[in-house]
């Protein structure tokens, strides 16, 4: 019995799904081939057409691999840009624990094709703590897309409780960075309240430390535990807009002159008294 297009297609898809991508199962594999399936029917794409060039790659895998900043759409076949604006926002898999799929990961994933060499994709999407994709010249990458954070990995609660210890201040969920605060204590308080918040993160002693100076030891000490585990790091806006660091003097050097600007929820930091969300930098590309 002949089957109708629609589920020759469909049958298709899950097979080329299920031979370059055996990992992903039950309710993960069945949203991502919906996914797939009705982003090429809302955008008039064939699917076995689709499956040819996904497999031949519809990302420029090798000039993207290269560029520390752009925009990804610049790299895609202008006929599948509006095909890969929608599947970025998959974020279907895990590896069984708590290492979930981020935004972007399946884009980079999906497009960049199959090496007729090995059989397998150029990148594979990786939750082994090491990055978040792995090229096929064994390199791997952090990902984090349109408000990701990077962290210097310790608790907001914790770093509180610390800081507590260390000065007498009657605002005992005082963080840095507040607005209000302007008004509120002078530079000289401030900045000493700076340097005893750093030291509670780091122990790291300092008479003082501005705004600037304690922004730029938490965007060191996140960046420093980033290269730890990855080779390099990429961040999106939602926009598709990118940039990309390869080691730690990269990321540093991009926001020196920057550090008026990182501020508010979308590109600041995040420095909570009362939750144990660690202390992070917003990722945003400016």
């Amino acid at each position: 019995m002949t089957l109708p297009k629609s589920k020759a297609n469909l049958k298709l898809l899950e097979e080329y799904i299920t031979k370059y991508y055996p990992n992903v199962k039950s309710s993960h594999f069945i949203t991502l081939v919906d996914i797939i399936y009705m982003t090429a029917v809302r955008n008039d794409i064939d699917i076995p057409m689709l499956l040819n060039d996904m497999y031949n790659g519809i990302l420029d895998i090798d000039k993207f691999n290269v560029a520390n900043s752009g925009n990804i759409y610049e790299f895609i076949n202008s006929k599948y840009i509006l095909f890969a604006q929608r599947i970025k926002d998959i974020k279907v898999g895990s590896n069984g624990g708590m290492a979930n799929v981020g935004k972007g990961e399946w884009l980079i994933s999906l497009c960049s094709g199959i090496n007729p060499q090995t059989d397998k994709p150029y990148v594979n999407i990786i939750k082994t703590g090491q990055g978040d994709i792995k090229y096929s010249d064994g390199k791997n990458e952090e990902v984090k897309w349109n408000g990701g954070k990077v962290s210097v990995e310790k608790a907001g609660t914790l770093v509180q409780k610390k800081l507590n210890m260390l000065i007498d201040i009657e605002d005992k969920k005082w963080v840095p960075f507040r607005e209000n605060d302007k008004k509120k204590y002078s530079d000289e308080e401030r900045n000493i309240y700076n340097a005893m918040y750093w030291k509670a993160i780091s122990g790291e002693e300092n008479m003082s430390l501005s705004n600037y100076e304690l922004k730029q030891k938490i965007i060191n000490m996140s960046f420093t535990k980033v290269f730890v585990k990855s080779d390099s790091f990429i961040m999106f806006n939602d926009d598709g807009k990118f940039q990309r660091f390869c080691n730690l003097e990269e990321a540093n050097s991009y926001y020196l002159g920057k550090l008026h600007l990182l501020k508010g929820t979308k590109c600041g930091f995040e420095c909570r008294a009362n939750q144990s969300n660690p202390i992070a930098l917003y990722c945003h590309v400016f």
